[in-house]
């Protein structure tokens, strides 16, 4: 998964493999399992393993070098920070992408363009604000 949570989650099927074999992925249970999961967390069932405080511990240690491997945190991308797939070693991040079809392409370019404009919103909101 990369991009955003929720409706905003691109799910790169088309490139999932198992011991470099490709692997046939339940599109549709995971995306009911991505709608479920937000509920679950703050009704407290999972917290630990799948929640903020989860993320933070595993982020850390990947940033101080602790562990090596990919872990995905929102990372600059074309002028938006969205969930990318970053490959650490010793503390030092690079951004792997996996290949997507065409779908996840458009999937991908959506997510990018709806948090644009958010962005965009929310700047132009704080300079009006700051002006007045």
């Amino acid at each position: 998964m990369i991009g955003e949570h929720g409706d905003l989650a691109v799910n790169c099927a088309s490139s999932t493999t198992v011991n470099g074999r490709a692997v046939r992925i339940p599109v549709q249970a995971i995306r009911a399992e991505m709608a479920a999961r937000p509920g679950r967390i703050a009704a407290g069932i999972g917290r630990v393993r799948s929640g903020p405080a989860a993320a933070v511990v595993a982020a850390l240690a990947f940033v101080l070098g602790v562990t090596d491997g990919v872990i995905e945190l929102s990372a600059p991308r074309d002028g938006t920070y969205l969930g990318m797939p970053l490959h650490f070693s010793s503390g030092r991040p690079t951004v792997c992408l996996p290949r997507l079809d065409a779908g996840e392409k458009r999937d991908l370019a959506a997510v990018e363009a709806k948090l644009q404009a958010a962005y965009h919103h929310l700047c132009s909101t704080l300079k009006e604000m700051s002006a007045s």
